[in-house]
């Protein structure tokens, strides 16, 4: 159907698309459509989109134009074809569509040629081997941030598996399936974070099933998804914890300050609703969440008296305003009982009232003399904000500072705006170093994690121009390195600084195993490399290998390495590995590198354990060797 937009009050054309259902016509469908189109370029002077079907011979990803000259009939321009279902809706950054199918895996093409998305190795992405899982289930659209840097956008993407299962069994037990994950990538499809949820998520022995899409709600730095016991959770877009992610409190009750990671929706006396497997929206919180003018809203259904109904949910995003500095002074060289003075400016944005009139809580700047790794050593002071603070109008900061008996020889004087609010917004394992430093301080000090401003009214998290991740709390923290006069170089006849030492550092980072394996049966495992240097390479090779061995210890298999190539990225280069079937019992899975030259041999190893599960008969009890996929 086609309905022209500069005519909305006439009659839709119909076009009779006469494509078979089968993949052997090129130009047909390949099955029936369920997923929601997304625009293209367009073809000529004809309008495009893309859309995908879900078809009994897997999914078929299409790009049809309409031809103006031909009462817009369609035409096919290019095609992407794959072995499982594409369920869920079409997404898309401007440049490539991405889709999931129905075994978890991620797709993606260029809007325009159909081609694999920059960065990519090919069409698709198969998320449950990135995190240590043999099988998944999904049936929705992933969440798509174009993320402003100073190097060009860059597109992260962020998917909710509905369920997944380590061993290839139990995938649909029970009436919604088996427990789900959250995965998180950043440019070019590599890995940034993943968490799967398990029995510590389930609601009275249901399993947490995460039952909607993700929606990125950027300004707060938080993913927002439900599952389908009638819970909300929120996670951090970005985090340090490649294999668990960070829950982020964004979600606050009214005049509240403790931002909560998870709520449940449902009320006294009522019990989430089930549906069928294969309708799973009329199932706990089904219904993607949705943003727009101030409001998050989702859906819930329940049961409550035996009869089954739902409710819509609505949060309000409340007002949004920055506190930063302005100004970043030049390192200090620091004397005992001689003051040195800095006085940086700060200011209030992105609101038009007072900071009174925006949060009623008191609101500080907090001084703290640190060490050089930003460990506290003392703290110097607050300073409390003018509720008549405007927006828009600098506002010094005075502080007075001198070596005590006992500070460091060289160190760093750290500002915080609104310390608690930046505790109670940030990550547990934030990648940015300055939040880093301030949860430190937080922590150090007994903070509890309750913002400043009561209801919804908060910091903002992300904030365009800022450095990210997390920029918008970033910006709050202000770090000014000193040191003593010792450190100083400027005695006559002190010898030259020594040369930086060099870093050649490739590492096992992490390595991704299930919790459960069936035994005698091959399974997959997740191996993330890293690489750092200050020798101006951008990857190494390195032999790699992994392989198991009993709980109880046992010697390595002779050889089994493999040339791997590691890549210096932000975070990992990932590599697929291979365990033989292994009896019953508990294994430890080893991945290891061996690299001569390395800097840091300490993290050239990482070891997991895995339980082995029904034996059938006899089972080796050596070590066992296993393969990387290069």
């Amino acid at each position: 159907m086609v309905q022209g937009l500069d005519g909305p009050d006439g009659s839709p054309r119909w076009q009779s698309y006469e494509a078979p259902t089968h993949k052997q016509d090129e130009s047909g469908f390949g099955g029936f459509i369920t997923p929601s189109a997304v625009i293209a370029p367009p073809h000529g002077e004809n309008p495009s989109f893309v859309i995908g079907t879900d078809g009994f011979e897997g999914g078929r990803a299409i790009r049809l134009a309409l031809d103006r000259n031909n009462d817009y009939r369609p035409y096919q321009v290019w095609t992407v074809d794959g072995p499982g279902g594409f369920a869920g809706n079409f997404t898309s950054d401007g440049v490539s569509a991405y889709w999931l199918d129905t075994r978890g895996y991620l797709w993606g093409a260029t809007l325009a040629r159909g081609r694999e998305p920059d960065g990519w190795s090919g069409y698709s992405i198969d998320l449950p081997a990135l995190i240590g899982a043999k099988v998944a289930f999904t049936n929705t659209e992933p969440a798509v941030e174009v993320r402003q840097t100073p190097a060009g956008p860059e597109t992260h993407l962020y998917v909710t598996l509905r369920n997944y299962s380590d061993i290839g069994a139990g995938l649909r037990d029970g009436p919604t399936g088996n427990d789900g994950a959250v995965v998180a990538l950043g440019p070019g499809g590599t890995l940034k974070w993943f968490h799967k949820f398990g029995p510590p998520d389930r609601h009275g022995g249901r399993k947490a099933s995460m039952n909607t899409a993700p929606l990125a709600l950027v300004s707060r730095g938080a993913l927002l998804f439900g599952d389908v016991n009638g819970y909300f959770y929120s996670y951090a877009l970005d985090t340090g914890n490649l294999t668990g992610g960070d829950a982020r409190g964004a979600l606050v009750q009214p005049d509240g300050r403790a931002p909560a990671d998870r709520l449940f929706l449902l009320k006294e006396g009522e019990e989430p609703n089930t549906g069928p497997y294969n309708f799973s929206q009329v199932s706990g919180v089904g219904v993607d969440p949705a943003f727009g003018h101030g409001l998050l809203l989702v859906g819930v259904n329940y049961v409550r008296d035996g009869s089954a109904t739902g409710r819509l949910v609505a949060y309000r995003a409340g007002e949004a305003y920055d506190l930063r500095w302005l100004d970043q002074p030049e390192p200090l060289v620091l004397a005992h009982g001689e003051p040195a003075a800095l006085e940086p400016r700060l200011q209030l944005e992105l609101t038009t009232r007072t900071l009174a009139a925006v949060c009623q809580g008191p609101v500080a700047v907090q001084w703290f003399l640190t060490d050089a790794a930003g460990q506290l050593v003392r703290p110097l002071g607050d300073v409390p904000l003018p509720g008549n603070l405007a927006p828009q109008k600098p506002h010094p900061v005075p502080l007075t500072v001198s070596l005590a008996e006992g500070d460091p020889a060289e160190g760093q004087i750290v500002g915080v705006i609104d310390l608690p609010t930046v505790y109670a917004l940030g990550a547990d394992h934030a990648e940015n170093g300055a939040l880093a430093v301030a949860r430190g301080l937080a922590a150090a000090l007994g903070l509890l994690r309750e913002k400043s401003c009561a209801g919804a009214v908060a910091e903002v998290v992300e904030r365009e121009g800022q450095p990210g991740p997390d920029g918008g709390l970033a910006n709050n923290v202000l770090i000014v390195p000193y040191t003593g006069p010792e450190l100083t170089g400027e005695k006559e006849g002190e010898p030259e600084p020594e040369p930086e030492p060099p870093v050649d550092d490739p590492s096992v980072v992490e390595l991704a195993v299930p919790q459960e394996v069936e035994a005698d049966q091959p399974f997959q495992v997740g191996i993330y490399l890293g690489y750092r240097n200050n020798l101006g390479r951008s990857e190494i090779r390195v032999p790699l290998r992994v392989w198991a061995r009993p709980a109880a210890g046992g010697p390595a298999p002779a050889g089994g390495w493999q040339q791997v190539t590691i890549d210096q990225l932000p975070c990992c280069t990932f590599k697929p590995g291979t365990i033989p079937g292994l009896g019953a019992g508990v294994w430890e899975i080893i991945a290891e590198i061996d690299y001569a030259g390395d800097t840091r041999p300490e993290n050239n190893r990482a070891v997991r354990r895995v339980e082995v599960l029904r034996l059938q008969s006899g089972g080796g009890t050596g070590a066992e060797g296993g393969a990387i996929t290069d």
